[in-house]
């Protein structure tokens, strides 16, 4: 087996090149989500899929109509310290919101997802340990 030796950059424009992608700037080569999700800019703003981002078009147009207040995007909220175990630290586990905002005096936080990621249990687990720990906030789910 014979290797060849090439720069980062080198390795990248020959990918680039193979899956026809081939850019005058060839060092952003981006992956793909595994949900097939695309990522969309609106406002300056990057979101994960353009479901996410339609949804962040909406909520500007209830913000802007008074129906919701303090719209914020990707707010993180801590469901689990970071702790030592037998002598090794143990990452802690944050939930991170697509978004959060006020509506008729209740908080709201709330996440876009496809059916498919519903079903995921990372995230099964992290919703029920948000609504454990921070019961004050009210969870929604858009399709």
């Amino acid at each position: 087996m014979e290797f060849v030796r090439m720069t980062a950059k080198e390795f990248r424009e020959s990918v680039c090149k193979k899956y026809g992608s081939e850019t005058k700037n060839s060092h952003l080569v981006t992956k793909n989500n595994k949900f097939h999700a695309e990522k969309t800019v609106v406002e300056q703003k990057t979101f994960d899929s353009k479901k996410e981002a339609q949804r962040y078009v909406n909520l500007r147009h209830l913000e802007a109509a008074g129906i919701i207040s303090n719209l914020k995007c990707q707010a993180r909220f801590n469901l689990l310290e970071g702790f030592i175990y037998h002598g090794k630290k143990i990452r802690g586990i944050d939930y991170l919101a697509d978004f959060t905002y006020e509506r008729d005096g209740h908080k709201i936080a709330e996440d876009v997802k496809s059916a498919i990621t519903r079903k995921r249990p990372e995230y099964i687990i992290k919703k029920k340990l948000f609504m454990a720990k921070y019961p004050d906030w009210d969870f929604e789910e858009h399709m």
